[in-house]
């Protein structure tokens, strides 16, 4: 196995046994024990443990990012089109199809750094300058979309929240309807 295809082994088992347990559980001895290497070569790759959780926690940070990118890309809409269910289609296709990177930053585990939640404010800046500038483009007379920002962003985490926590009664159809009465209700009867 390369060195990079060990890492991100190693990387790999950290994060199940923290999403199964929480960061205090993933232990040098345990990553080593359950990756089937010696525990000297997380230090070699990592340098400490606290190292490893941030490579962990970067690797993912960056999975997510570019998973929500690909989410709220423009390429070629249909006419009509809300660009805000359509972003949440595509960000809840990403928390399908790699739930355990947005569990890491929808329920932080037990025990995370602090570079966890450096990384969480990052994004939701992200994220609701996003909203902010959809939001200008869909009702340019909207009062306080700063805030507005904020309230959809809440929304929208606490819908992929439910998808996680309990996919049978969270499904996309009901998600995807109560999405397009939000934004109905909230920003297109606003004009």
């Amino acid at each position: 196995m390369t060195a990079e295809a060990r890492r991100e082994q190693i990387l790999d088992v950290a994060h199940t046994i923290i999403a199964a347990a929480g960061f205090h559980a993933a232990t040098p001895h345990r990553i080593a024990a359950t990756a089937g290497v010696n525990r000297s070569l997380l230090y070699q790759q990592f340098g400490d443990l606290p190292g490893l959780f941030v490579a962990l926690i970067d690797r993912e940070a960056a999975r997510a990012a570019t998973q929500f990118a690909a989410a709220i890309a423009d390429d070629d809409p249909e006419p009509g089109a809300d660009p805000l269910l359509r972003a949440f289609d595509g960000v809840l296709s990403a928390v399908d199809a790699h739930p355990e990177t947005w569990r890491l930053f929808l329920f932080p585990p037990q025990g995370a750094p602090p570079e966890l939640y450096e990384r969480l404010a990052v994004s939701q800046a992200v994220v609701c300058e996003y909203f902010v500038g959809q939001l200008l483009r869909i009702n340019p007379d909207l009062e306080d979309p700063e805030y507005t920002a904020r309230v959809l962003q809440a929304s929208g985490r606490e819908l992929l929240q439910l998808r996680l926590a309990d996919p049978a009664s969270a499904t996309r159809d009901r998600l995807r309807a109560l999405v397009r009465r939000l934004n109905s209700e909230l920003l297109y009867r606003i004009r």
